[in-house]
């Protein structure tokens, strides 16, 4: 998904920022191995085994078998809670529960992972997830509520247009605009994202005013 890929270039960009040592393609569990020559190679040798076993579940998940990868990711959780693993195992296993078809578990992983992980940056990951999936139920309310309790400042643009996009199923239409623009002032967008918040813009019929940032 784009959006996904957003999240990745986002975090990408402010750890590189802001020194932080973490392979982002890893963190972010996206179904793909990013960087996993080096990630492997600084893992301790205590935490290899486990390294395998999560690498394993991610390229289940990427051939589509999501019951199983789902099933990996529970037992990761149970078995290595207090690992940074098991929070990447449930943002994989959330994934793979909504392409099963289960948004139920997709929601019981990003609980687990927002209760649970390490980095606040993982936990601001899976907020904006769940809020994702609060709009197509109809919960936008709960879904404001986790955007303002994300503090990470490279998914600002992320939240905003995810803010908009809540407010304009509530029909809160001058708000929604606000929220688009305030992402589309954001310095760092890329041109998929740029373009598609102009088109929300432009499909709310504000006017001059509203919508007019570039």
């Amino acid at each position: 998904m784009d959006t996904e890929q957003e999240e990745l270039e986002a975090l990408k960009k402010w750890w590189h920022e802001n020194g932080r040592a973490v392979v982002v393609g890893l963190v972010l569990g996206l179904g793909g191995v990013f960087g996993w020559t080096t990630w492997q190679s600084r893992v301790e040798a205590a935490a290899e085994q486990l390294s395998v076993v999560y690498q394993n579940m991610v390229e289940t998940a990427a051939l589509d078998s999501h019951g199983e990868a789902m099933q990996q990711a529970d037992r990761i959780i149970a078995e290595h809670p207090d690992s940074e693993y098991a929070a990447l195992a449930g943002l994989v296993g959330a994934k793979s529960a909504l392409a099963a078809g289960k948004p139920a578990d997709a929601d019981r992983f990003l609980d687990w992972v927002m209760g649970n992980a390490q980095l606040d940056e993982i936990r601001d990951v899976a907020r904006i997830r769940k809020a994702r999936l609060l709009l197509d139920a109809d919960q936008g309310d709960a879904g404001l509520e986790l955007l303002a309790k994300v503090d990470t400042v490279a998914f600002a643009a992320i939240v905003e247009e995810l803010r908009g996009d809540i407010l304009v199923q509530q029909r809160s239409m001058k708000a929604a605009a606000q929220a688009y623009e305030t992402a589309l002032a954001s310095g760092t967008l890329s041109r998929g994202m740029r373009a598609r918040l102009r088109i929300k813009l432009d499909d709310l019929g504000l006017g001059e005013g509203l919508g007019a940032a570039q």
